[in-house]
Formats: C-alpha cells, structure tokens, sequence
C-alpha cells in the first residue's frame, strides 16, 4: 500500500505524541490538525500516522478500537480514520462511541471490504453518519482529503 516508509509489524507508533495538559492548546490555537489512526493492521496504522506526521498533521496510531478510545481521551484528535473491519469492536462501533464521547471529532472510515456497508447501513439507521474512504486509499489522495476538512 505504502512502500516509501517502512515499519516492523512490532513497532507502536512511530510518532508518540504527548497528550495535552489540561489548560494546554485548544482545537483552535493548535498549528495541525491531530488524527488517530486506526488498523488492526499495525503497519497500515504505523504507516498513514508517519506520512500525516511528515504533511503536517499530529498523527498517532491505535491498533483496536479498545486502544483508540483509550487513546483519545488523552490525545484528544480533531479526526478519527479508522479501518472498518476489525476484531472484537469495528470502526463503526468506534466512531459512534467516539462521537458520544468527542462530539467535535470528524470521524473517517476506510475499508476494502464489502461487508461495511451492512455495517455503515446499520450506523445510519441510529443516526450516525460517516464519510467512508476506500482501501487502499493513495497516500496523496487523502492527504488531500484531510486538509480539505
């Protein structure tokens, strides 16, 4: 998918990034825009929070949906990009936790599968509506995408 950065299927984040001190810069007063990625795939997830770190963003990744909720009630991201399909909790049920919990986060779902659309249907059926990105999406393509947010 990504072949200009590469990462051992062991590595974490490859960018940690601290999580803001109460009284620390808002939404607004941050210069980039932070982004928790999300893969159970944890080169996919390693690999789209490196290129967001080099282009501008604040990017860390998460490898379950259980971590990035955890994540993000520290790291506090303004967008959510998630792989839809994934063990034990789905991108799905992630963004919609999310949304209860961040009502301000963009949440983005990428997949390659077909069975997410039961899934988006379902979403939407409780009134939570995502915007879905295809997987493999072109490094460029949603750099692109994200900056237009």
């Amino acid at each position: 998918m990504f072949d200009h950065v590469e990462f051992s299927s062991s590595e974490c984040s490859p960018y940690p990034i601290s999580p803001q001190p109460d009284g620390a810069a808002t939404k607004q007063e941050r210069a980039h825009p932070r982004v928790l990625v999300v893969d159970d795939e944890m080169l996919i997830a390693s690999t789209i929070a490196a290129i967001l770190n080099e282009n501008g963003f604040e990017a860390q990744a998460a490898f379950s949906g259980e971590e990035a909720l955890s994540t993000a009630r520290t790291f506090r991201p303004d967008i959510l990009l998630t792989d839809v399909l994934m063990p034990k909790m789905s991108g799905v049920e992630l963004g919609m936790q999310l949304s209860k919990e961040l009502p301000e986060a963009r949440i983005l779902l990428f997949s390659g599968q077909a069975a997410t659309m039961d899934l988006m249907r379902k979403a939407e059926a409780d009134g939570y509506y995502f915007e879905l990105f295809p997987k493999p999406i072109h490094p460029e393509e949603l750099l692109t995408r994200l900056r237009g947010l």
